[in-house]
């Protein structure tokens, strides 16, 4: 059954600070959550909620449970309420058992006035409702991490933790450090970010009773003259469509201009072409501008402004694999990578 209340165990090692995981919780790992609300004083579902009901047990993937959760107004006594507030949930339950819902994998609670959604002591429909919340109970990890420069100064900047029903952002204090709950034995696409740095990204798997080392991450200073190559942002071969499993570096992307507001960069389009350099005018070329320009159009797209970029196309002249042997070395070549132009704080 679903446990939405975080249980946390002790520690289990004195080194707080260095400690990547700190202790565990466990909650759910939500999938959806939907709301159906009732006419004053009834318990039975209209339309409108039966139609709900059904989407949400359609949209069942995989072993999901659900918690029902009933609610009242503030009218009426205490007792006649938390009644009303079962049935509620009791005649929701009903209804999602009819939809195709596992009778074992559903939870019942209800609350009678005891959580308004609007606080009033009058007739209030947004009151009147069953919340209905599908997940996975999952074990949590205090995560701990921290965020330096190269030289190891404290960096106060952010770390973004995605996976398949997580996206959750958080800020590092002063010192760097910044904490993070994360479920178990499940990769988790981690991004860190700091003003006037490059971006960091790595995937994490993180383990009961499987210690790891504390996760510090260097970010490379965003200076002028220096680049980076951004990680998982390749090109269909031939083409300026980036590869599916690329799509997601996009967003990384357009983050790292938001956190860094006062940097001027260009896009340098690259191209897998092992001959002779392809100057202007060529086909390899073209297709290097191009590909850049993918990029360009993309930021420029989320709100990014054109004065803060340019783009730029370096065909074959810079291949990372000069002589690539495999697929792998090959896709390496076809790439966008960020080159800093000018760095300009604000109000100047």
């Amino acid at each position: 059954m679903l446990r939405l209340l975080f249980s946390l165990l002790v520690y289990t090692s004195p080194l707080l600070l260095w400690a990547q995981v700190m202790g565990y919780v466990d909650s759910v790992e939500v999938h959806r959550t939907d709301t159906i609300y009732f006419e004053f004083g009834s318990d039975e579902l209209d339309d409108t909620a039966l139609t709900a009901v059904n989407a949400l047990a359609a949209d069942r993937p995989g072993a999901l449970e659900l918690y029902l959760e009933g609610h009242t107004d503030a009218v009426g006594s205490d007792q006649a309420n938390d009644d009303l507030a079962r049935r509620r949930s009791e005649n929701t339950r009903q209804s999602v058992l009819a939809a195709g819902w596992p009778e074992e994998a559903v939870e019942l609670r209800y609350f009678g006035e005891n959580r308004l959604a609007v606080r009033s002591a009058g007739k209030e429909r947004l009151n009147r409702r069953v919340l209905l919340r599908s997940g996975l109970p999952r074990r949590y990890a205090r995560f701990r991490g921290r965020i330096t420069s190269e030289d190891g100064t404290p960096i106060p900047g952010g770390a973004i933790a995605r996976s398949r029903y997580l996206k959750d952002t958080v800020r590092a204090d002063d010192q760097g450090y910044y904490e993070l709950i994360l479920p178990l034995d499940m990769g988790i696409r981690l991004d860190i970010y700091a003003r006037g740095h490059f971006f960091s990204s790595q995937t994490l798997i993180l383990s009961e009773g499987k210690p790891v080392p504390p996760l510090v991450t260097k970010l490379s200073p965003a200076i002028v003259g220096s680049k980076m190559k951004v990680e998982d942002l390749y090109f269909v071969g031939n083409q300026t469509n980036l590869l599916a499993e690329s799509a997601p570096t996009l967003p990384r992307l357009l983050q790292f201009m938001r956190t860094t507001p006062e940097l001027r960069i260009e896009l340098s389009g690259h191209v897998n072409n092992p001959a002779e350099p392809q100057g202007p005018g060529s086909w390899s070329y073209n297709l290097a501008i191009n590909r850049a320009k993918v990029i360009y159009d993309y930021l420029v797209k989320f709100g990014i402004p054109k004065e803060r970029l340019s783009f730029k196309g370096y065909s074959n002249w810079e291949m990372v694999n000069p002589k690539p042997k495999n697929s792998e070395e090959m896709r390496a070549n076809r790439r966008v990578e960020i080159r800093v132009l000018e760095v300009v704080e604000p109000g100047n």
